[in-house]
């Protein structure tokens, strides 16, 4: 009867564990669409806005890793470690190239 318990409370532990990672992915999820509205404004898609830019990005070969490229030169200009910071980057190196970056936005350029 106590496998039976210790059992029960693996699985009790085990689905809150994934219900908290799960709380979490969506509130990163969230804040990364917020940010995108804050930069971009409201209307703007962000996948119209990363195939209008003059960057892409692209898995590294052997490596977990993405490059941003240069769509005008084709050379890579950045790396960074997920798609999510791949796109940011972008969209805030685009939005600086237009001069439309806005204003008190703390967003680092590689």
């Amino acid at each position: 009867m106590s496998w039976i318990a210790v059992f029960l409370a693996l699985g009790v532990l085990i689905g809150l564990f994934g219900l908290v990672n799960y709380w979490g992915y969506r509130r990163v999820e969230k804040a990364q669409q917020a940010w995108f509205r804050r930069m971009l404004g409201e209307g703007v898609e962000v996948e119209q806005f990363l195939q209008s830019a003059p960057f892409e990005y692209k898995p590294l070969k052997g490596s977990k890793a993405y490059g941003i490229l240069d769509k005008r030169t084709g050379q890579e200009v950045y790396r960074v470690k997920t798609p999510e910071e791949a796109e940011a980057w972008i969209v805030t190196n685009t939005l600086a190239e237009r001069g439309e970056l806005p204003q008190g936005s703390d967003e680092p350029r590689g």
